[in-house]
């Protein structure tokens, strides 16, 4: 197995990120090593993120954001890091929160993660209320999030990841230490990739039906098992 740098694993997941993407790999590789997952980007994203020194690993077809980040867990847990820190390729987010989310992750907190101000779209907003209401979290589809990884070896945890979302919802389910962090974000140049009125807003309906489906299943089974 090859040995790794350092204890620190950045995962960028990409779809046609050419314009921003050398310029956070560089910030980042101060700090660890930089991994970017490109959804099978049809512009330069895998090219220049080797030339600015990330490890590259492309999907032959696009699978989307939940894909990539599954790709980055299973590489950050093959080659053993300590740290997985997830955030976005447009640059949206900023350097100084990322040196905050390992702060955080070295005061043996499980899982660090985002709260942005302003959420992009309507559904994120709906999003928000339901999983404050029920988890405590305020911005579950921020994606600047941190993860310890000793804690992700278990089958319970490391599951699909529904926009980012399910990995942070189980933990907060059995309770273990996490921490949430105020963020500004940078205004991005061009259009999101993650789908646009509409489209973006459905999908996250969708994920967020499919969790409270689960809930529902979950406390049945429970319900039937007293």
């Amino acid at each position: 197995m090859k040995k790794k740098i350092n204890e620190i694993c950045f995962l960028i997941p990409a779809y046609n990120e050419e314009n921003t993407i050398i310029d956070i790999i560089k910030r980042l590789k101060k700090l660890g090593d930089v991994l970017v997952v490109d959804d099978s980007s049809t512009d330069l994203t895998n090219q220049r993120s080797k030339r600015a020194g990330a490890k590259v690993i492309k999907h032959k077809f696009n699978l989307g954001y939940d894909e990539c980040i599954t790709t980055g867990f299973r590489y950050a847990l093959y080659f053993k890091y300590k740290f997985l820190v997830s955030l976005d390729a447009d640059g949206q987010h900023r350097h100084k929160d990322v040196k905050k989310i390992l702060y955080y992750l070295n005061k043996d907190n499980i899982i660090v993660y985002g709260n942005r101000k302003k959420k992009q779209r309507f559904a994120e907003n709906f999003f928000s209320i339901y999983s404050n209401f029920f988890y405590g979290v305020r911005d579950p589809l921020c994606g600047l999030k941190g993860y310890n990884l000793k804690f992700f070896k278990s089958k319970s945890l490391y599951s699909k990841n529904y926009i980012g979302t399910r990995y942070l919802i189980n933990v907060k389910k059995k309770k273990l230490k996490t921490k949430e962090i105020d963020i500004k974000t940078n205004k991005r140049v061009d259009w999101s990739r993650f789908g646009e009125s509409i489209h973006g807003n459905l999908k996250i309906f969708k994920v967020l039906l499919f969790i409270i489906i689960k809930e529902i299943q979950t406390a049945l089974i429970f319900k039937k098992e007293l």
